[in-house]
């Protein structure tokens, strides 16, 4: 497992797809974050939940864009048959696509730890430059949405991941990526509630775990660990659906 490890590392630092959609993502969400701390009129008003809940609005994009190159990078082995040698040495296909999971989620939290670090360090810095006066708090909900963009950021790698093995093709696994939030959620929580369910909210996983990155969690149905639990399910059962499928085929 642990040589399996290594070679799925390698691989996702060697592909450049893989660095530059979540990096350009992270440099976005930074340059948002110094913007938005240079040009406000008023930066003594601004708390530590105003930094946080912008940081975690355009996070969301940063961990989209992790869920896109995790899923490209699955796909892209099955569309150039570069899986077959890997599966060749390892036999016992389940440990391969296991360690591509753990792999991806831990690229994930990484991009997202990088990702939320770096914005709220360049925006309070300005801030404070400006006299402002910024730092994490738990009693405002900035420190948990911090880390929830982490765990956020994680999920939606796994989540691409699995999406992607199931699929096994890119443009599909990237499109529902992106449209599941923007479109089928939206339509199916408008279909609920025409049949009569209260709250449909809250039975959308993607949009759930987006509470995960706001400071008051109580403006999202279920809350913020019901969103990262419901969402972590999801991503976890997709994975498994995905290793079930692909121990059954052939390449």
């Amino acid at each position: 497992m642990i040589n399996l490890l290594r070679s799925e590392f390698f691989k996702l630092r060697t592909v450049r797809l893989t660095v530059w959609l979540p990096l350009g993502a992270v440099l976005a969400l930074i340059v948002i974050s110094a913007a938005v701390s240079l040009l406000s009129p008023e930066p003594e008003l601004i708390n530590n939940a105003d930094v946080m809940a912008l940081i975690g609005a355009f996070s969301i994009l940063v961990a989209m864009m992790t869920g896109v190159a995790t899923s490209l990078g699955i796909t892209s082995e099955f569309a150039h048959n570069t899986i077959r040698p890997t599966l060749a040495s390892t036999p016992n296909r389940s440990t391969v696509f296991i360690a591509k999971a753990i792999v991806s989620a831990l690229l994930g939290l990484a991009i997202g730890a990088v990702a939320v670090t770096t914005a709220f360090l360049t925006g309070s810095l300005l801030l404070s430059v400006r006299g402002g006066d910024v730092t994490l708090s738990d009693d405002d909900g900035s420190l948990a949405a911090f880390f929830g963009v982490i765990i956020l950021t994680g999920l939606l790698a796994l989540f691409g991941y699995g999406l992607g093995l199931l699929l096994r093709n890119g443009p599909g696994a990237v499109s529902i990526i992106i449209l599941w939030p923007l479109l089928i959620e939206g339509i199916l929580s408008g279909v609920l509630s025409v049949a009569g369910v209260e709250d449909p909210e809250r039975f959308m996983p993607y949009g759930s775990a987006f509470a995960l990155v706001i400071p008051d969690s109580s403006d999202v149905s279920g809350g913020r660990v019901w969103g990262g639990l419901f969402f972590g399910f999801v991503a976890l059962a997709l994975v498994v659906a995905g290793i079930v499928m692909n121990n059954r085929r052939d390449v």
